[in-house]
């Protein structure tokens, strides 16, 4: 059973959010640069958004990165743009992506909607995307890096690797004890 106001907002179609295209010579850059430096995308993303390719996009957001750190301006315009941030954002960033991974603002927006009360084969078909992977976002599985920051997540088990890596820490720590006492003058 879903609300009507949750229902119209699934049925949006692409007059919310649309990616910025690069402008053309001469033209004013701030908003693409800004587009360019929102948290959450991948550049497989921007590549698959934009029609680029994967190295194109690593330099227009290298000229963004380095245009902000000159213009306050464009810092401004991102802040304002996560600002007005919202889970129809999310979904129409999923409906643009391609085979591209998901944007963290659309795995945002698929916990939204289901707190609005859509199943997971209705946010499914909605983003795109497979039940399986509504529910590994539901869960909270599946994010081998931040959200926003994009820094490398590890499991348990890859932080503190359990049995055999205890006996390679071991093998080197005393491979680097014998390097030091073979090291110290004095020593044969």
């Amino acid at each position: 059973m879903t609300n009507s106001h949750s229902e119209r907002a699934l049925r949006v179609e692409g007059e919310l959010w649309q990616p910025v295209r690069p402008p053309k010579r001469g033209q004013d850059r701030t908003a693409f640069y800004a587009f360019m430096l929102l948290p959450g995308l991948s550049l497989s993303f921007y590549a698959a958004a934009l029609g680029r390719s994967r190295s194109s996009v690593s330099a227009y957001r290298a000229a963004a990165i380095e245009a902000s750190r000159s213009d306050p301006a464009i810092t401004a315009a991102v802040d304002a743009a996560v600002r007005a941030m919202r889970a129809e954002h999310g979904l129409q960033m999923a409906r643009v992506r391609g085979k591209a991974q998901l944007p963290s603002w659309s795995r945002l927006a698929i916990g939204d909607y289901r707190k609005r009360g859509f199943t997971r084969r209705e946010i499914a078909a909605a983003f795109r995307c497979s039940p399986g992977t509504v529910a590994n976002v539901l869960q909270g599985k599946g994010v081998a890096f931040a959200l926003f920051t994009g820094e490398r997540r590890l499991t348990p088990s890859q932080a503190h690797p359990s049995g055999k890596w205890s006996s390679v820490k071991r093998i080197a720590s005393t491979l680097v004890k014998r390097c030091e006492v073979d090291a110290q003058p004095g020593t044969v």
